[in-house]
């Protein structure tokens, strides 16, 4: 070892040896709260919504959120509909209102495309993410 670093190191020994055990103790006292590490959560029954036994003469709004392939997705879903139930009303949300195209990055935002499909009195909604 070089002799300056053996110097160093000596002289750090010897500070830490004559420095008052004090100076290395100076943590504050730390408070832990034990959590459960098992992850439960109280669970809260919901009444599902009734479920369709026809789609004649429904309204079935058709949700993208703008990633790769699902507005191609959703317009052959569009084309089966129209063609196997002609009377129900099919929405492209997509081509209506295109602020909806997105992926929601908050729950405002998610609200708010709720909102909007809200609005448009859906018996149901077929959304597509794809990628």
């Amino acid at each position: 070892m070089e002799r300056w670093k053996k110097g160093f190191w000596g002289l750090a020994l010897v500070a830490c040896l004559t420095l008052p055990l004090p100076a290395f103790a100076m943590e504050a006292v730390q408070n832990w709260e034990v959590l459960n590490p098992q992850g439960m959560i109280a669970i809260q029954e919901i009444k599902l919504a009734p479920r369709l036994t026809t789609l004649e003469g429904k309204t079935i709004v058709l949700r993208w959120n703008g990633k790769h392939n699902g507005d191609n997705y959703l317009n052959r879903v569009a084309e089966l509909l129209v063609e196997k139930v002609p009377s129900a009303k099919v929405i492209k949300l997509y081509e209506v209102d295109k602020s909806t195209v997105r992926t929601s990055s908050s729950n405002a935002e998610s609200l708010r495309i709720a909102n909007v499909i809200k609005g448009m009195k859906a018996d149901l909604v077929i959304a597509s993410q794809a990628d």
